[in-house]
């Protein structure tokens, strides 16, 4: 009885904030569905002007069966939204909660994990057709950018781990966002709400030519191929998901965006839209698109769709120039490369990625040798849970030293943190029985403003090669600012900057390492990895969404699968714990047991239970009988593969 209580608790009280649209729903929703099943050539017809033309019953059923389930879907969820007046959260489980709806999946040559089941069939197809993995990954993106536009979108920034597995070597794309050449160190002047909301929250998006430079090297495939598909969703629309309800709910202020507005905002009943209604994109980004997809990823930078940009950023005030389109550059460089015992390497990006926050935390809990038993029972569980978030602690401290590599000297210090032998001293640090609850005893002496919302794509390809990708425009729905004649959701991550005069709660100035500077990346939390095997073989792939809380929840999965001995579901669905050191609290999330936070408590830890989401992960474990996979059913994404 007590399990079933706990799977009750789990669905009413996770689902009923923030988790997404039943999958049996998601599968039926747009005629794309069919299209993206059906069989692929080589050659241009491969995405035809006007797909399914040849077949018009089934164009008509689809559409049928398109209103039919999106009407029922909306008034399901709708019947299941969150309402304070009528609902009370549980309190901490007795008993650990029984398993997730999530799937399991076994493949055998390939798989594709995206937080929009969709994106993930349009990985899946092109990796069908012989594409890349990098191929993959980037026609996911572009889908993803539409269906989950509330986290990512073309007019943001990312970070990619390539693996190419006939070198044996991996790369990093570094496309975050950076600030414009006239970006002043103190141009907010302590008002944080230009720094988060509005024009001079822009920052100059790298993802577009990120994703042209990851596919000059390593795609196969032409590029108007791998955007295609999504070109699909500007003719037959696509349903709001819960989860982009949620962002939209938490992000109201987008009614004063008039694209946004026209876009999710119901006019008839003064409300947005409720999950599960078909919306269609706005012509003007459809048209972006389009001409992304014929003349290239250049085309937003210094083609005539950058001085239409331009020209959009000028209007709203925005500090950005068409120099600065001109200007950016993503960076293509070496890895971080840690060793993790048993022959394995962790390859994750540098600063101003959390690759190596990532790192020190997995080098610091290695020294202990971990084994399942560390698991079992609740002493057991206690010290070990103990343990981690006092890795936590090291680690996030040593992120406010963080930041853009191309303005900071940080070789020596990152070459130290990622160092197994440091990674053993802080672990002598830890003591065992208590916490202490002073920063400075973990190194911190100012801090780094944390970031936000993102989104994660996980691809292995039949070749061997895999690609780690995470995006982001920064807050829900970014600056809320659309530009008018492009129609691109523009980012606000010159939030993600520390700024002169900004205190925190604990009267710590802000970390200088992260202070802007023209033409400077912000430190950011995102932190996309792949685990390589003694053999040369990718055996994880693994990164989150989900702001500050990434990096804790991509070593939890990891050090679950690797250490614990949990199969990758087990280790995506269990509760997480998550410490960044400011707050000086430990947060968790629901599906602790009660035992386990009373323990953490004697220890001296404080105790605070998120709501919502937290982080979601995307993972993907390969070994000799196949490649394992699940999306988080945080978020209500999906995985698809090759057998």
């Amino acid at each position: 009885m007590g399990s079933i209580r706990s799977s009750l608790h789990r669905r009413n009280f996770i689902n009923n904030q923030m988790d997404d649209m039943p999958m049996d729903t998601i599968g039926l929703v747009s005629p794309i569905n069919a299209f993206l099943h059906g069989n692929f050539s080589n050659d241009d017809s491969d995405y035809p002007e006007k797909p399914l033309r040849s077949n018009t019953k089934l164009i008509i059923f689809s559409l049928v069966m398109l209103a039919f389930v999106s009407a029922l879907s909306g008034y399901l969820i709708g019947q299941a939204d969150y309402n304070p007046s009528k609902f009370t959260e549980p309190e901490d489980p007795e008993q650990p909660l029984a398993p997730s709806a999530s799937w399991l999946h076994v493949f055998q040559k390939a798989a594709v994990c995206t937080d929009a089941p969709h994106c993930s069939g349009i990985g899946r197809a092109i990796l069908s057709i012989n594409g890349s993995a990098v191929d993959a990954a980037i026609a996911a993106m572009f889908c993803n950018g539409l269906l989950n536009q509330q986290s990512m979108g073309i007019g943001g920034g990312f970070f990619m781990t390539v693996y190419i597995k006939e070198e044996e070597k991996a790369y990093s794309v570094i496309a975050r966002e950076k600030a414009p050449a006239a970006a002043k160190r103190d141009m907010f002047g302590g008002s944080s709400y230009e720094a988060s909301k509005g024009s001079l929250s822009i920052g100059v998006p790298g993802e577009v030519r990120g994703m042209w430079e990851a596919h000059k090297r390593w795609g196969r495939l032409p590029w108007e191929k791998l955007i295609k598909p999504t070109l699909e969703f500007c003719k037959y629309g696509f349903t709001i998901s819960k989860a982009m309800y949620d962002g939209i709910m938490s992000a109201k202020y987008i009614k004063n965006d008039p694209t946004l507005r026209r876009m999710y905002w119901d006019s008839s009943k003064n409300a947005y839209y409720r999950p599960g209604t078909l919306v269609t994109p706005s012509p003007a980004l459809c048209r972006t698109l389009t001409r992304i997809a014929k003349k290239g990823g250049d085309e937003m930078y210094n083609g005539s769709l950058a001085a239409d940009l331009a020209d959009d950023l000028n209007k709203t005030g925005s500090i950005i120039t068409a120099e600065d389109l001109k200007l950016y550059q993503p960076k293509i460089t070496e890895p971080l490369v840690v060793p993790l015992g048993n022959g394995d390497i962790l390859y994750t990006p540098p600063p101003p990625s959390s690759g190596a926050i990532l790192a020190n935390i997995l080098n610091i809990l290695s020294g202990y040798n971990f084994t399942p038993e560390n698991i079992q029972g609740t002493e057991n569980k206690i010290l070990t849970y103990h343990r981690i978030i006092e890795a936590f602690k090291f680690a996030y401290a040593a992120r406010t030293r963080l930041g853009d590599m191309d303005f900071l000297d940080l070789e020596g210090f990152i070459s130290n943190l990622t160092s197994p032998e440091y990674g053993v001293e802080l672990m002598k640090r830890i003591d065992d029985l208590k916490t202490s609850n002073d920063s400075s005893h973990y190194g911190a002496t100012t801090y780094t403003k944390p970031d936000h919302g993102t989104a994660h794509i996980s691809v292995i390809s039949e070749d061997g090669d895999a690609v780690s990708v995470t995006s982001s425009i920064n807050f829900y729905f970014g600056s809320g600012v659309t530009a008018t004649n492009t129609g691109i959701l523009l980012n606000n991550v010159m939030d993600d900057f520390s700024s002169p005069g900004f205190t925190n709660y604990f009267n710590l100035e802000p970390s200088p390492a992260n202070f802007i500077e023209p033409h400077k990346r912000p430190m950011s939390t995102m932190c996309p990895s792949i685990i390589i095997d003694r053999n040369g073989n990718a055996k994880m792939v693994i990164g989150a969404a989900g702001g500050t809380k990434i990096a804790s929840a991509v070593a939890l999965v990891t050090m679950r699968k690797l250490w614990f001995g949990q199969t990758i579901k087990e280790s995506v669905d269990e509760a997480r714990i998550h410490h960044q050191i400011f707050p000086m609290h430990v947060e968790y999330e629901y599906g602790i047991i009660q035992d386990i936070i009373k323990g953490l408590r004697a220890k001296g830890h404080g105790m605070v239970r998120y709501r919502g989401r937290g982080s979601v992960v995307c993972a993907l474990y390969r070994n000799k009988t196949g490649i394992y996979a699940n999306a988080d059913f945080r978020k209500g994404g999906d995985v698809s593969g090759i057998d």
